[in-house]
């Protein structure tokens, strides 16, 4: 959950830097992936299975990362920001951490609900 947190924190500076941009000549809108790393290690994470004790075990760091944004049309300066793509994205990305910070304080409020009784 924490990770998840710290990517919607930077997409949403990303998200902010493509908006600011948008008639910067030649900019490139960048997005940050996540959701597609997160879902490839855990179908490989079930893929595999431990048949001694003396095996690794599986996992590590999910890292996020930058790339450039493809799936919108280039205009004649060679800037590719699409003002509505990045307000949907920005707003999409709002929901997502007010949902995120929800579920935080639900675990939380579980834990001291556990200590005090």
């Amino acid at each position: 959950m924490k990770e998840a947190l710290n990517v919607s924190s930077n997409r949403a500076q990303l998200n902010a830097n493509n908006i600011a941009n948008v008639n910067t000549p030649g900019f490139k809108a960048k997005r940050i992936e996540f959701e597609s790393v997160l879902n490839n290690a855990l179908d490989q994470e079930t893929h595999l299975k431990t048949t001694s004790k003396m095996h690794m075990q599986a996992g590590g760091a999910i890292e996020p990362h930058e790339s450039a944004r493809n799936d919108t049309a280039v205009k004649e300066n060679g800037n590719n920001v699409d003002l509505d793509v990045e307000m949907l994205n920005q707003a999409q990305n709002g929901l997502n951490y007010s949902a995120l910070t929800s579920q935080l304080k639900g675990r939380y409020q579980m834990m001291s609900y556990v200590l005090n009784h």
